[in-house]
Formats: C-alpha cells, structure tokens, sequence
C-alpha cells in the first residue's frame, strides 16, 4: 500500500470515524492487530511508511485522543493498558539523514519496537521513545520521557522517568 494511499485511510479517513470501538474496527480491517473492547480515540499517525500492521493492540486498550503514532517498528500494547491523552509512541530516531543534517553522522537512523505490558497506566503528554519497554502493572507519570526498560510494578516519573517505588495491590 502506498505512502499517500495509508495516510488518507489513516490520518484523513480515521478521524471521520465517530465513535473509538468503530475506529479500532476501522483499523483491524487496514491490518493492524487489534483485540476486543479496544477504544482508540482520535489519534494521529506518522512515518507510515512502516506496515499498518506494526500496530498491535491486545483486549480492553484505551489510547486517548492526541496521540502520536509511529509505525516505523512493531508498537506492543498489552491487556487493560491505558495510553493517555498528547502522548507520542515513537518508534524510530532520525537525526535528519534524509537531508544531510551533519548530526545524522553521529546519531544513525535506526529503527526499534516498543512493548507496553499489561494494565499500564501511561500518563498525559507522556513520550515514549524507540527501544523502550514498560512492563505489567507499571505507571508512568505525566510529561515524562520514557527510554530504555521501566521494571513493572513500579511507578516512575520525569525527564527521563525514574523510579518513584514499587506498587502493590494495595497502591
């Protein structure tokens, strides 16, 4: 499927769509893998050069209205996740080598998939980078940057998110 083609379907057409369990629909029939009860709200999708595919959303997801998209690599959600409101899943660093930008010989372009695990709670304007992980049961503050891999049951926060404490049932 061409670049214009999957922006149309996705970033013009998705957004007409009124209700956030149809768009999720919507989506699994473009060939993301999305599981049941799954609402993604109006959301914003970039480098879709990527497969639509790289999208995978398991049962009972919420993703919340302003988020950003990136479909360079694999993008994992798990069970009962809750992506809030302004955050940005990227999944790729571009440095600008497509235009000769002289930092793109330092910093290459690479691409890597991010993994959120079950019952996350990632919190407003939240940006989640290339490469990261978060496992189960883990909250992430909100406005904090997310790098590298957040241990579950934990709560982090900042730029970058660290480690606040653990979390227990009881929490």
């Amino acid at each position: 499927m061409s670049y214009v083609i999957k922006y149309i379907l996705l970033n013009v057409l998705g957004p007409l769509i009124p209700h956030p369990k149809l768009r999720s629909c919507y989506l699994r029939l473009l060939g993301a893998k999305i599981g049941h009860r799954v609402r993604i709200e109006n959301v914003r999708f970039i480098l879709i050069q990527g497969e639509i595919s790289n999208l995978q959303c398991a049962h009972d997801v919420f993703i919340g209205s302003g988020v950003t998209i990136d479909l360079s690599a694999r993008l994992s959600i798990g069970r009962h996740a809750i992506v809030s409101p302004g955050c940005s899943l990227i999944t790729h660093q571009d440095f600008g080598e497509f235009n000769g930008n002289a930092m793109a010989r330092h910093y290459p372009k690479t691409y890597a998939p991010i993994v959120i695990g079950d019952n996350v709670v990632i919190g407003s304007d939240t940006t989640v980078l290339a490469g990261a992980e978060i496992e189960s049961c883990t909250v992430v503050g909100a406005k904090s940057l997310v790098r590298g891999r957040l241990a579950g049951n934990s709560l982090f926060v900042g730029a970058p998110a660290r480690f606040v404490r653990k979390l227990s049932a009881e929490s």
